[in-house]
């Protein structure tokens, strides 16, 4: 989900104020009108790996900050947060599994199988 001024670099049409939109995020105790759009990503430095997400752009100004999802992100890197140092990584997740002990990785994969189903 990101915010309207992303949508608006982005060329999203909006509708015009007024128009009763069908779909509405609940976030920050408010009600946020949204649309919806496919829109093509790619993240510096892996300028050769591009992707098509599905991406909730909301109508109204004020959201101060976006949020990635699951589908469409999360799902294709690895991404390793650093609260105390205030950054996050993202990096291919095969590099990232690799790294990882191999007890580690057989703990997870007989923990939920589902996951690592190919």
């Amino acid at each position: 989900m990101f915010p309207r001024g992303i949508g608006d670099l982005l060329a999203v049409e909006f509708p015009e104020l007024g128009f009763q939109c069908p779909k509405k995020i609940h976030l920050m105790g408010r009600e946020w009108p949204a649309t919806t759009e496919t829109v093509s990503l790619t993240l510096d430095p892996f300028d050769d790996l591009d992707w098509d997400a599905e991406v909730d752009f909301v109508f109204e100004e004020g959201l101060p900050f976006a949020l990635l999802g699951y589908e469409g992100f999360l799902n294709r890197w690895a991404v390793s947060f650093h609260g105390h140092g205030g950054y996050f990584i993202v990096e291919p997740a095969d590099g990232f599994d690799e790294r990882q002990p191999a007890e580690v990785i057989d703990g997870l994969r007989q923990r939920w199988p589902e996951l690592f189903a190919s």
